[in-house]
C-alpha cells in the first residue's frame, strides 16, 4: 500500500510566468477528466486614478487573465496586475487576506506595438504531493477581482477577460428554486462551487493543497451528480485512491461507498468490475474485532479522525481505539459491499458482507448505545469493555445517516442530534443533514440549510464574501482555511438527494425513489440531471393539499412517497387524463404510488404535516 499523501501549502510567487523551479515534479495522475476553457467578462470594471482599472467578475472561478488594449503601446510598457479572492475596503484586491485565501501580484510586460498580454499565476509547491495542471494547461488560480496598474495615461479601456479551467459542465442539466429565497441562495453557492473547483479534472482537496481526498472526494462526487449528468471527474477520482490511499481511516472506508455511487448513479459498471479485488480490501476486514467492531487507532497509518478540523469534533472521546464513527463507517462500508458483489453476480460474497454488516450493526447497538440516556457514547475501552461516558453528535448522527438505529431508538437518537446543532464541520455537515432528513426531521435539516449564524452557508456567501464554499465554517475555526473547497458544497446533493427525494434504487436511473421532504417550503422545483434525460420534479403544499408534478424521460420508473397513509385522498393525473392511485405499499406513513415516463400529477388533501 502506498504511503499517504503529506498535507501540502503553497506560497505565492510574484513573476510574470509559470514557474516550477522552486519546487519539485508534481505528483503523477493515471487519468483525469477532460477539461475545456471558457472566458468570461467582468460584471462591473471601473477606473482608478489615471493609469489603473478595477474589475469584479462577480464569482470567483480557477483561471487567468487576458488584457487587451484598444491601440497598441508605442514603446514597451509595464503592468503591475493584482488577483485575488478578496476585495479591499476600496475597489481594490485585498493583498493580503489571511488564511489561504489567495492574493497574487504579478509584473508583465506589452511589448511595444502590440494590444495584448496574458497574465498567467505562478505557483512555488513545497511537497512532492501535489497534482499539478493538464499537459498544455497554463497555471490558474481562484479569483474574482483584479486591479491593474501602469497603463499609458492616455490609453482607453482595456478589454478584460478571465478564462477559466473546468470539466465540461452543462449549467442547463440542473436548476433548483423554491419558496425561500435563501435556500436558492444556498444552491447558486454549491451549484457553482462544483463546476469552479473541477479545474484538475479530479476532485482536489481545495488550492491549499491541491491533492484528493476520499472524504472530500466522496461529497464532491455526489454534488456533480446533483447538479450535472457527469461521472467521468468521481469515477477517476475513485480510482486514483486504490492507488493512493490517504491517512485517515475513515477516509479510506469512502471508498466503497464512491464505487457504489459511480454504478448506481451512471450505471456504467466496467471499473467496479476491474477493481472489484481493491475495493473490497478497503472494508479493512483486519481491523475488525470478532464481535464486529472496529479497532482503529490515533497514531500512525491509518489513524481515526473523526471530524477535521480538531475541534469539530464535539469532544469526541479520542482515547479508545474502538469508536462509534469509524465502526459505523465499517458498516456503511460493508453494506456498499454487499450491494457491489451482489452487483457483480458474486452471491456467496454479498451473503458474506451482509452477515457481517448485520453482526456490526448489532454490535453498535448492543455495545455503544447508552440506553438510559437514548444515545450512542463515543467508544469503549477494547480491553474492558467500559464505554466512554461521552456522547458526541458524530457517534449519533452517523448511526442515524447510515441506517444503523432500530426503529424504536431513532426518536431519541434524533432528538440528541437536534440538540446539538451544527457542532460539525462542513464535512460533518453531509451526515448530520442525510441523517435527520431519513429521521424525518426535515423542518431542523432545512433550518441548517438556511440557517444565518456563523456556521452555515449563508455566512459564507454573505459575510465573509466568497462564492465557492469554503473548507471550513469560518477562519476563527479553521485560521488557514482557503476559499474554494468543495466539500463544502453539501447542499448541492442534499437538496436533490433529501429534500426533493430523487435518488436513484437501481443502477443508472432505471427507477428511481421520489420521497419529496419539504419541511416548511410552500414551493419547491428542481431539474435534477440524469444519464436517460432531466428528471424534473415541482412540489406545492399548504395545510390542504400537497401536489407533485413529476416529468420523468424514456427508460425512467419512479416511486413516488406521498404524505398520507390514507390511499382515498391521493388522486392521480397521467398526460391530463386522471388515472387510478394504485398504491404499492405503505412505507413510514406514505402511499407509495408508481410514475412511469411522462408527466405524472399526484395530489393529495390533509397532507401528513411535516416533523
Amino acid at each position: 500500500m502506498s504511503q499517504p499523501l503529506q498535507s501540502l501549502a503553497f506560497l505565492f510567487a510574484v513573476v510574470p510566468a509559470i514557474s516550477f523551479a522552486a519546487g519539485p515534479t508534481p505528483a503523477a495522475v493515471d487519468a483525469r477528466a477532460d477539461t475545456v476553457e471558457t472566458e468570461d467578462r467582468p460584471v462591473r470594471q471601473v477606473r482608478t486614478g489615471e493609469a489603473g482599472w478595477f474589475a469584479d467578475f462577480g464569482v470567483a472561478t480557477f483561471g487567468w487573465l487576458r488584457v487587451s488594449l484598444p491601440e497598441p503601446v508605442a514603446a514597451d510598457t509595464r503592468l503591475i496586475v493584482s488577483l485575488g479572492e478578496k476585495k479591499a475596503a476600496t475597489d481594490a484586491v485585498d493583498a493580503a487576506p489571511g488564511g489561504s485565501v489567495r492574493f497574487q501580484k504579478l509584473e508583465v510586460t506589452v511589448p511595444a506595438r502590440t494590444t495584448s498580454v496574458e497574465v498567467v499565476p505562478a505557483w512555488q509547491p513545497k511537497y512532492a504531493a501535489w497534482i499539478g495542471m493538464p499537459a498544455g494547461s497554463h497555471e490558474v488560480m481562484p479569483f474574482r477581482y483584479v486591479e491593474i496598474a501602469g497603463l499609458p495615461a492616455d490609453a482607453g479601456e482595456p478589454r478584460i477577460e478571465r478564462v477559466s479551467r473546468h470539466v465540461p459542465f452543462d449549467e442547463a442539466a440542473s436548476s433548483f428554486s423554491c419558496s425561500d429565497p435563501a435556500l436558492e441562495e444556498v444552491w447558486r453557492l454549491c451549484k457553482h462551487s462544483i463546476k469552479a473547483t473541477s479545474f484538475l479534472g479530479l476532485y482536489v482537496d481545495g488550492d491549499r493543497e491541491r491533492i484528493p481526498y476520499e472524504a472530500d472526494a466522496y461529497i464532491n462526487q455526489l454534488c456533480h451528480y446533483g447538479v450535472d449528468a457527469h461521472y467521468t471527474t468521481g469515477r477517476l477520482s475513485h480510482e486514483h485512491f486504490l492507488k493512493n490511499p490517504t491517512w485517515p481511516t475513515e477516509w479510506r472506508q469512502h471508498t466503497p461507498l464512491m464505487a457504489w455511487a459511480d454504478w448506481l448513479y451512471s450505471g456504467d459498471d466496467a471499473s467496479m468490475r476491474r477493481h472489484y479485488d481493491a475495493i473490497r480490501g478497503r472494508v479493512m476486514l483486519d481491523r475488525r474485532r470478532d464481535d464486529g467492531l472496529f479497532i482503529g487507532q490515533n497514531a500512525g497509518t491509518p489513524r481515526d479522525i473523526v471530524d477535521w478540523p480538531e475541534k469539530e469534533r464535539d469532544g469526541y472521546d479520542m482515547r479508545h481505539a474502538v469508536k462509534t464513527v469509524t465502526s459505523a463507517f465499517h458498516a456503511r462500508s460493508l453494506q456498499a459491499m454487499a450491494a457491489i458483489a451482489r452487483a457483480m453476480g458474486r452471491e456467496h460474497d454479498a451473503e458474506e458482507y451482509a452477515a457481517l454488516h448485520a453482526a456490526t450493526t448489532r454490535a453498535i447497538n448492543e455495545k455503544l448505545f447508552d440506553a438510559a440516556r437514548g444515545v450512542y457514547v463515543d467508544g469503549l475501552d477494547a480491553a474492558t469493555g467500559k464505554r466512554s461516558g461521552h456522547a458526541s453528535l458524530h457517534a449519533n448522527m452517523l448511526p442515524l445517516a447510515f441506517g444503523l438505529v432500530p426503529a424504536d431508538r431513532v426518536a431519541a437518537v434524533a432528538d440528541f442530534v437536534e440538540s446539538r446543532g451544527m457542532a460539525c464541520s462542513v464535512y460533518g455537515a453531509q451526515y448530520l443533514l442525510d441523517g435527520l432528513f431519513d429521521a424525518g426531521r426535515e423542518r431542523h435539516a432545512l433550518a441548517l440549510l438556511t440557517a444565518t449564524h456563523d456556521r452555515g452557508w449563508l455566512h459564507m456567501s454573505r459575510d465573509v464574501g466568497s462564492t465557492i464554499t469554503l473548507e471550513a465554517w469560518d477562519a476563527k475555526y479553521k485560521p488557514n482555511l482557503d476559499w474554494n473547497h468543495a466539500w463544502g458544497a453539501v447542499p448541492a446533493n442534499v437538496i436533490p438527494r433529501k429534500l426533493m427525494g430523487i435518488e436513484p434504487i437501481e443502477p443508472g436511473f432505471r427507477q428511481i425513489r421520489v420521497r419529496p421532504r419539504t419541511a416548511t417550503l410552500e414551493r419547491a422545483a428542481i431539474r435534477h440531471p440524469s444519464p436517460r434525460g432531466p428528471i424534473d420534479l415541482e412540489v406545492t403544499q399548504s395545510a390542504d393539499d400537497w401536489r407533485a408534478t413529476l416529468g420523468l424521460p424514456e427508460g425512467v420508473v419512479a416511486e413516488v412517497h406521498v404524505p398520507t397513509a390514507e390511499r382515498g385522498r391521493v388522486t392521480v393525473v397521467r398526460g391530463g387524463q386522471q388515472a387510478s392511485a394504485d398504491v404499492l405499499r405503505i412505507d413510514d406513513g406514505c402511499c407509495v404510488i408508481e410514475a412511469t415516463p411522462g408527466t405524472t400529477v399526484i395530489s393529495v388533501t390533509a397532507p401528513t404535516p411535516a416533523r
